[in-house]
């Protein structure tokens, strides 16, 4: 007996064994039964339920195989100062952090996120001195829209212990102003020594924010998450397995685990009541990059942090925006591989922004994949446009040239940074459209391909493409239904379809649909 029946669909099921159906049957947690619509009358029972899907199209559950979820959820809970909001000028700024400072007390910290310098008027970062003007009796921590830069104010330039007289750290930059040399509160690549320093969110705002974050990821059709935070450690791996235990985060959950936290990894600390499907831990992120104008960690460091991670059997998964960066990857995944051969490591450059052919070439060589985010297209698109090199911008996300080289690609979509919504991936992986309609350099990719990123090469980012990424009987019975047939649109109305239920395992966790 079945549990659900739901027909007359249009699935598509990323399953080229059997790429459409009519109808999906459930028992328990997973696939039964995929079959035409004729067949209901033989499959449907007493007991079962049957939900007439109307003819809407049924893909696989989206599964984000890069995004940020504690960050997603404080986002959710602080001033949003993006553009999205309209914030397009640093007096917009100081409004929203005066706003906010009249109801709370002095001292008590403010921190906004989302700002983003080329879209303000002003064309530059906020600094100290506007956040004092703002927040005279309040230390004040900003975070840049990429996440990896900040502004403090004075009082909080105090806090964490940054005067004049302050070196830069060995993986940070504290910028000066250039006419007195004095900190102008403009930190780059710090993230770890504020974490340190700068008091972290009540636990309570934290899950406000979890549940307001779950709403809207159900509500895109994210039925998995790979959380790749750097900082995720044992605590985090509590966090979730409380979150899953309460009931109060829905989507499975592949946690990263830091380089850091890997040092001293002890698997038994990390066992777990939570079933493996629901929470489980992914591959090794190593933050790579050149803020201080040098590699960091260095060339030496990072291959031996590779070897180690291939060595205990874990995945590599190394944050690569630029060229040299993810081509000392690629010489770090060749040095490891040489050390400790493995047939299937897939090891990941995650973002992979801009890389040409050869580096593509040799990575594939190599069995590495890339996890990188075509929505940045649609959300920077004009930015890139205006800051990025000729000679860099045909490169500039060269999804189509990933293709093309064998390399097998996931989405994700890397939020907070930006938004979640698979859709707005999805439809500027095909048009390489921006928000404003501008087309940036290179080819867009096939429908299909792009679903597959964001289903079924996403399960294979993390190893799991045997239990989830594709409709099929004996798979985890996680998919959506949408508005829309993105097959039957303009390439241009694919971003704009909508999810109207979500299914994971079996249950309706989240519908709008009629």
């Amino acid at each position: 007996m079945y549990d659900i029946i739901f027909n007359n669909a249009n699935v598509v099921t990323m399953d080229p064994s059997i790429p459409s159906a009519g109808l999906v049957a459930v028992k328990g947690d997973s696939i039964a039964a995929v079959a035409r619509n004729e067949a209901l009358e033989d499959l449907q029972t007493k007991g079962s339920r049957i939900i007439d899907c109307r003819g809407r199209t049924m893909l696989p559950g989206f599964i984000d195989a890069h995004c940020h979820i504690c960050a997603y959820a404080e986002s959710l809970v602080t001033l949003n100062l993006s553009p999205r909001a309209g914030v397009h000028s640093i007096s917009d700024i100081k409004n929203r952090i005066h706003e906010h400072c009249v109801q709370v007390p002095a001292g008590a910290w403010v921190r906004g996120k989302g700002y983003n310098e080329f879209y303000i008027t002003e064309k530059r970062h906020p600094n100290r001195w506007d956040l004092d003007a703002a927040a005279p009796k309040n230390p004040v921590k900003l975070t840049h829209r990429s996440g990896h830069a900040h502004v403090l104010n004075s009082l909080a330039l105090r806090y964490v212990g940054i005067d004049d007289e302050t070196g830069d750290p060995h993986d940070g930059l504290i910028e000066r102003d250039p006419e007195n040399g004095l900190p102008t509160g403009i930190l780059y690549g710090m993230n770890r020594c504020l974490a340190g320093k700068i008091p972290g969110f009540e636990n309570e705002e934290i899950e406000h924010g979890l549940e307001l974050g779950d709403t809207k990821l159900l509500s895109y059709g994210i039925t998995s998450v790979q959380d790749a935070s750097f900082s995720n450690n044992l605590k985090q791996w509590k966090r979730f397995e409380s979150w899953k235990e309460r009931n109060i985060f829905h989507p499975r959950v592949t946690m990263m685990m830091g380089a850091e936290a890997f040092t001293d990894f002890d698997a038994q600390s990390y066992a777990s009541s939570v079933a493996d499907t629901e929470l489980r831990l992914g591959g090794i992120k190593i933050l790579a990059g050149q803020e201080t104008g040098s590699l960091q960690p260095t060339q030496t460091e990072l291959n031996g942090m590779i070897a180690s991670i291939l060595a205990a059997g874990f995945q590599p998964a190394i944050h690569a925006v630029e060229e040299p960066v993810i081509e000392a990857a690629v010489k770090g995944f060749e040095y490891a591989l040489r050390l400790h051969s493995r047939a299937d490591s897939r090891h990941r450059v995650e973002h992979c922004s801009v890389c040409s052919p050869g580096l593509l070439q040799k990575l594939a060589s190599l069995g590495g994949m890339v996890v990188t985010q075509p929505a940045f297209l649609f959300y920077e698109g004009e930015r890139y446009l205006e800051t990025v090199p000729a000679d860099e911008l045909k490169y500039l996300y060269p999804i189509d040239l990933m293709l093309k080289n064998n390399l097998r690609v996931a989405f994700g979509s890397d939020s907070p940074i930006v938004d979640a919504n698979p859709m707005v991936g999805i439809g500027t992986a095909v048009t390489r459209r921006s928000e404003n309609g501008s087309r940036l350099p290179g080819q867009g990719i096939d429908l299909y391909d792009a679903i597959r990123m964001y289903t079924l090469d996403a399960a294979a980012a993390s190893f799991e493409e045997h239990i989830k990424g594709s409709i099929c009987p004996g798979k985890m019975a996680d998919f959506v239904l949408l508005s829309d047939d993105p097959f039957s649109v303009t390439n241009d109305r694919i971003k704009h379809i909508r999810v109207v239920m979500t299914v994971i395992g079996g249950r309706i966790v989240w519908s709008e649909f009629q």
